[in-house]
């Protein structure tokens, strides 16, 4: 009777031990389908022409250092250009070599326009920030930061806040004639470009 006994709870304690066994096993392979399924997504996978550079469209990836070696910026006389990485990150202002998909032939050249590379961008691919922060005019973001009339913080085009740009003496008279003593009033924006929020007063008064 006590063999008996004795086998029943050692039969017991195998059932026991093969339960929590089992359950910890359950439990790291759900833990690691999780992390898994967390884990980020694979940088994009650049083709690579005959000499080792990759190339392809920087539209393709979120950050700098995932850009490739050649950046296609358009195409001449049908055939594709690419930029270097390093002249498209290139801060001055210059006309930089437009080569071929293999990175030798110069089939072009491309304009570099002034630009910060620091400002972020919002969901419709506008720039914002503030002036301060920008070297020049040139490099100020699309949508700068500003406040209201009434104390609401928002941003402004720059387009807006810049107005019309005079193509001759003439017509930069006009336009100075033409303006009002007390200034005007733009729109003030989210963050978005879209959504109007208050109204940014250029010029004196208010």
């Amino acid at each position: 009777m006590r063999l008996y006994s004795k086998g029943i709870k050692m039969m017991i304690g195998v059932i026991f031990i093969v339960c929590v066994v089992g359950g910890t096993l359950a439990f790291q392979s759900t833990f690691a389908k999780s992390s898994n399924n967390q884990s980020p997504k694979n940088p994009p996978h650049y083709p690579e022409n005959e000499i080792g550079q990759t190339y392809g469209s920087a539209e393709e990836t979120t950050s700098v250092e995932m850009l490739p070696d050649l950046i296609h910026v358009g195409s001449v006389n049908g055939i594709a250009g690419y930029l270097l990485k390093k002249d498209y990150l290139s801060e001055l202002v210059h006309d930089a070599p437009l080569y071929d998909v293999n990175g030798k032939t110069i089939i072009g050249s491309f304009h570099i326009g002034a630009k910060n590379m620091s400002y972020p961008k919002n969901k419709n691919g506008q720039t914002y920030g503030s002036a301060t922060d920008a070297p020049s005019p040139d490099t100020e973001p699309e949508l700068i930061r500003a406040i209201g009339v009434d104390g609401t913080t928002g941003y402004v085009l720059k387009k807006d806040l810049d107005g019309e740009r005079p193509k001759s003496p003439e017509e930069a008279i006009a336009i100075q004639n033409s303006r009002s003593p007390g200034g005007r009033d733009i729109p003030l924006y989210d963050v978005d470009g879209e959504t109007v929020i208050g109204v940014f007063h250029v010029g004196e008064g208010k």
